[in-house]
């Protein structure tokens, strides 16, 4: 008799704890189940956030771009126009002037004929057409060619490899890039050299631009972009992730500044 109770108590023991692990495992199950689903919502949360982010990034650019093209329409139209009739009206005045006038004027048509050559290269950098039929390498070495003839600076120039096309706005977006970071050389570096190397390999091109500048603490100037809405080194981060670039710069007071972007040709 003692027995058998015995063994019903073990046989409800065990079954007590089978059932028991069945709910662990039931619960376990339901838990991890709400896990994933709280993880894939989060995914999709994430997802659409940086598709609307890309999107407003996107739409920014489009109108910078009209901006600029805008721009460049009125130079070429208006600006143009303006110094032309300037350069007729002292060339009418200078046979009309002697000695130290005459040299005067002299030397002002020839500024106004440097001033005309500035604004028409200007009006081509901006020029979004241009860029889109010239193609991204030839527009660089444009922009390359105006830095040289203000003779501020040594350029320095290397392309190697097969130029390869990007798609359209995409090339748009590298050169307004390469002009962002070139502005910064300007306006900040106090650098007397400029490099550029450009290769095109199979699947990547690879772009680097340094200069023998001043530098610059690249932690704070990130601090401070963010803190001050500075768009300098915003819009280049921003441009790089649109083309889907990687954006490396190497910088520290005193050493100068280097740009390493890696670019894939293939998609």
């Amino acid at each position: 008799m003692q027995n058998a109770v015995t063994q019903e108590t073990v046989l409800i023991i065990v079954i007590s704890t089978i059932l028991l692990l069945f709910f662990v495992l039931l619960l376990t199950f339901f838990f991890f189940r709400q896990q994933k689903k709280r993880f894939l919502h989060a995914q999709e949360v994430s997802s659409l956030k940086e598709s609307f982010n890309q999107l407003i990034l996107q739409s920014k650019l489009e109108i910078q771009e009209r901006t600029l093209d805008h721009m460049a329409k009125e130079l070429h139209a208006n600006f143009s126009h303006l110094i032309s009739l300037i350069n007729i009206n002292l060339a009418a005045i200078l046979p009309q002037c002697s000695g130290e006038v005459h040299e005067q004027v002299s030397e002002t048509k020839l500024l106004t004929k440097q001033l005309m050559g500035e604004v028409k290269a200007l009006s081509v950098s901006l020029n979004t057409n241009f860029i889109m039929k010239s193609g991204f390498y030839r527009a660089l070495e444009n922009e390359l060619q105006r830095l040289t003839n203000t003779k501020r600076y040594e350029v320095q120039y290397q392309q190697t490899g097969v130029p390869a096309t990007l798609p359209a706005g995409k090339e748009i977006v590298l050169f307004r890039l390469c002009q962002e970071i070139l502005n910064n050389i300007i306006k900040h570096a106090k650098a007397s050299s400029i490099f550029v190397n450009l290769d095109y390999e199979q699947e990547n091109l690879y772009l680097k631009i340094a200069d023998d500048g001043i530098g610059f603490d690249l932690d704070m100037a990130k601090s401070l972009s963010v803190e001050r809405e500075s768009t300098g080194l915003l819009n280049i981060a921003e441009r790089a992730r649109i083309i889907e670039g990687s954006l490396k710069i190497t910088t520290s007071p005193g050493n100068g500044t280097i740009v390493d972007l890696i670019i894939p040709l293939t998609n």
